[in-house]
């Protein structure tokens, strides 16, 4: 990468111009040829981490469409947008999954039903986020679509949640009467 010295106009250019990319570091400006990415393949883990950014851009601009929701995100220091943002990729980290656990009241509840660990971290999505889709159950536990489909029936005839009837993209998942006879906690 060249540098650029005693030019005003260019003097802390950053971005693709004409062809050439500018960047700055350290007050100093360097210009070269734009990156070609074209040929780079993305592991499996980064094609994941991208798809939950892309549908935290989609929960936070749904956040944004919403002033019930939007009012929510308000008074936290920032755009709501990147409020809504934060929140979401939270839930996805290792952190917010592991926060995500039962009260002994509920575990001891649920004990004789031979639930398995995706499906108690289900539930748990589910007390504490009020609704779940099959493609946040397949991204909270790293499942493939068909065996999520199959471990969210399994909690459907239990009664522990129940489905709103949709298909597609409109189905959702909220607590059942089973859930809500054992009692979930505040």
């Amino acid at each position: 990468m060249a540098k650029v010295t005693d030019n005003l106009i260019l003097k802390g250019m950053s971005g693709p111009i004409g062809g050439k990319l500018f960047r700055t570091f350290k007050n100093k400006t360097f210009y070269g040829k734009i990156p070609d990415m074209s040929g780079v393949i993305a592991s499996k883990k980064q094609t994941q981490k991208r798809a939950i950014f892309a549908a935290a851009v989609k929960f936070a601009q749904a956040v944004m469409n919403d002033p019930a929701e939007s009012a929510r995100f308000e008074n936290r220091g920032g755009s709501v947008y990147h409020a809504a943002i934060k929140e979401y990729m939270a839930m996805f980290s290792p952190a917010g999954l592991r926060k995500l656990s039962l009260s002994p009241q509920l575990e001891a509840g649920l004990q004789g039903l031979s639930l398995n660990d995706p499906q108690l971290r289900a539930i748990a999505f589910i007390i504490r986020y009020q609704v779940l889709t099959n493609g946040f159950y397949q991204k909270i536990n790293g499942l493939s679509k068909p065996t999520a489909t199959r471990h969210l029936r399994e909690l459907t005839s239990l009664r522990i949640i129940q489905s709103n009837k949709g298909r597609g993209a409109g189905a959702y998942y909220i607590m059942g009467s089973l859930l809500k006879k054992i009692g979930s906690p505040k």
